[in-house]
């Protein structure tokens, strides 16, 4: 078993009720299945604090595993009183590991380094996560797409009489799409008008592009011939809306995780294509290479000598106050990055733009 980062979300319907007589969040953890014996993992230090209003909580478990199973429990930390448990329930691995291991990052980018300290105990598995997170939302940045699976909930979009006309041409925020959950129009005052049918809904999965096509023999089929059809009569004549219509969906890479999501399968983006597995994985290997180079002798020590009874011993590195000890596969890996990252940005970004 190699330990590695699982992630504890709450979710807190009434967070004011609940710090009534609460303020802080104990999290326990079983080795041993769902009945098995339950360990607080959390402390005085560690416990997660409630706060006013906010609804979403996350506690990370550094050291976890993705058989163990947790629950947890309101506390007062004053008087020591505490709530029943909540139900068992495994948690998740860090996101960014489902782009790249730390398996994969240790046999591919990191082959041939010394990954032990000076006391030669090897390095924690949390360091390589933190880069490879890091490396994620370095690209995410610099790509300006999401790379692992977001949710986006609800995202407001114009009502514009010319794209009404076009099928309802919008076009989303964030792509590569991986499923549209729901389509709705909303006037003014949160007035849900209308939600259209999922097999309206036709969705370009690359640039983020949906249009609503009716089907026939439906009600949809004044759509396109009276294009102010669903909007009162107040409306109809208007040519903007502002913040008409409500699309939830998912952006990223990999299938929909709702299974009623409107998708269409397709290869390169079910999973995450290998230049950007690539570019994470180098990206995620300047850290480890960094610390690796300061160990080979001692960090911040560029050579050592040994003198007894006259004989003598040197050792040499690379290593100066602005390159390390393996400066040279950094370099190789900057440069790599840096002619890879345009030419993904334009293929993401701009080749397969759809204008209508």
């Amino acid at each position: 078993m190699v330990a590695e980062p699982i992630i504890i979300d709450i979710a807190i319907t009434d967070i004011n009720t609940v710090m009534l007589t609460y303020d802080q969040i104990q999290i326990y953890r079983s080795t041993s299945g769902p009945t098995g014996v339950y360990d607080e993992i959390t402390d005085e230090e560690t416990r997660v604090q409630l706060v006013a209003n906010k609804t979403e909580y996350r506690y990370t478990d550094s050291v976890g595993d993705k058989t163990f199973w947790y629950k947890f429990r309101y506390y007062n930390s004053i008087s020591g009183t505490f709530d029943a448990f909540s139900t068992p329930e495994r948690g998740a691995p860090e996101p960014a590991l489902t782009v790249l291991s730390v398996e994969e990052l240790k046999d591919f980018y990191l082959f041939g380094i010394d990954l032990t300290n000076d006391a030669n105990l090897p390095y924690p598995q949390y360091l390589y996560t933190h880069y490879i997170k890091q490396a994620v939302n370095f690209l995410e940045q610099k790509l300006q797409m999401p790379i692992i699976p977001k949710r986006y909930v609800e995202e407001c979009h114009d009502y514009i009489k010319e794209d009404y006309n076009k099928y309802i041409w919008l076009k989303l925020v964030n792509s590569p799409v991986i499923g549209v959950e729901e389509v709705k129009l909303v006037l003014p005052g949160e007035q849900v008008v209308k939600v259209f049918e999922r097999d309206w809904i036709h969705v370009q999965r690359y640039d983020g592009q949906v249009q609503m096509v009716p089907g026939t023999g439906t009600a949809g089929t004044i759509l396109l011939g009276a294009s102010g059809a669903w909007l009162p009569l107040i409306y109809g004549m208007n040519k903007f809306i502002p913040d008409a219509f409500r699309i939830t969906y998912e952006a990223g890479f990999g299938r929909p995780s709702n299974p009623l999501a409107v998708s269409r399968p397709d290869p390169e983006l079910d999973t995450f294509p290998a230049n950007i597995k690539h570019l994470v994985g180098m990206l995620a290997a300047m850290g480890p290479l960094n610390i690796a180079g300061d160990m080979i002798v001692g960090a911040g020590i560029a050579g050592t000598s040994i003198g007894i009874d006259g004989l003598s011993q040197s050792i040499s590195s690379t290593l100066s106050a602005t390159y390390g000890g393996y400066g040279s596969r950094i370099v190789q890996y900057w440069k790599d990055i840096k002619e890879q990252v345009p030419t993904l940005i334009r293929y993401w970004k701009g080749a397969k733009l759809t204008v209508v």
